[in-house]
This record gives C-alpha cells, sequence and structure tokens, in this order.
C-alpha cells in the first residue's frame, strides 16, 4: 500500500467514527427527569408541577421521557416513585389534583425511601464489598454487636 492509500483509509475511519458518535448520541439519549417533567407540566412551586392523569398514567408518560432506573408504587397512597440517575420523582393525588415532586438525591442517599424496596435503599458506600461491618455475632463479651437488641426494632 502507497502512503496515499493509508491516508485514505484513514479519513475514511475518522468520517466513520464521527458518524457514529453523533448517532449514538441522538439515539441514546433522553432529557434528565427534571427537563423532562418541566417541560411537558406546569411548575406550580419550586420543585412541584401540576399533572391532569392518574399517578399511574403520569408515571407511564414519564418513563418514556426520561430514563428510570426504579419504579414502586405506595399501596397505601397510590404515589408512584421513579427513580432516575440524579433524581426521585413522586407522582401523588388523583387524577383532578396530580401533583409531580422531583427532589434531588439527598433523600434516598439517607435512606428515605428504603420502604420502597429494590431500587430505592441506599448504595453501599464506595468500595464495600456490601458484607459485615465486622462486627461480632457470636456469644460473649460485653454484649456489644452480641446479636441481642434492645431497641425494639426488628
Amino acid at each position: 500500500m502507497n502512503p496515499r492509500s493509508y491516508n485514505i483509509a484513514a479519513i475514511i475511519c475518522l468520517i466513520m467514527g464521527v458518524l457514529l458518535i453523533i448517532f449514538g448520541l441522538a439515539a441514546g439519549t433522553k432529557p434528565r427527569a427534571e427537563a423532562a417533567v418541566s417541560s411537558n407540566y406546569e411548575r406550580i412551586a419550586a420543585n412541584t408541577y401540576r399533572c391532569h392523569d392518574t399517578p399511574s398514567k403520569v408515571a407511564d408518560d414519564l418513563e418514556k421521557k426520561f430514563t428510570v432506573r426504579a419504579r414502586s408504587t405506595d399501596d397505601a397512597t397510590g404515589t408512584v416513585y421513579l427513580r432516575a440517575k440524579d433524581r426521585i420523582v413522586s407522582i401523588s393525588g388523583t387524577a383532578s389534583d396530580c401533583q409531580i415532586r422531583v427532589e434531588d438525591l439527598g433523600r434516598y442517599h439517607n435512606g428515605g425511601f428504603i420502604f420502597l424496596g429494590p431500587g430505592f435503599a441506599p448504595p453501599a458506600p464506595s468500595g464495600s464489598s456490601g458484607g459485615s461491618s465486622g462486627a461480632s455475632s457470636g456469644s460473649g463479651g460485653s454484649g456489644v454487636g452480641s446479636g441481642s437488641s434492645s431497641s425494639g426494632v426488628k
């Protein structure tokens, strides 16, 4: 191969690479949760929006507009929770009084949504193996880490 052939092959590879990047960005991006909510629903407070359908239907619509990592419904209240990369979106009320709240992950990281089950529990600390903290659960000692609980929490 002569040097001119190498130059042509390099230019073709460069053009294909740029086209793949453009195609990947165009096909694989969805707006963030807050942008999707604010562009489709009326803001009524700092992080609260008005919707005009049932929480379940609004959640279905929002799942098409941004990437949802977890979804859960509180059966007692009918509130639907969606966890996105950087936000928790809660949809509550009825079709005539529906509200969407968009919150950052602060409450999520502090365990505020642990009652919702898988996908909403706080993440393990960085570098954690998810195993035991090292406290003893055997018998003996001063009772610290002995496996008995006097707090009444089960």
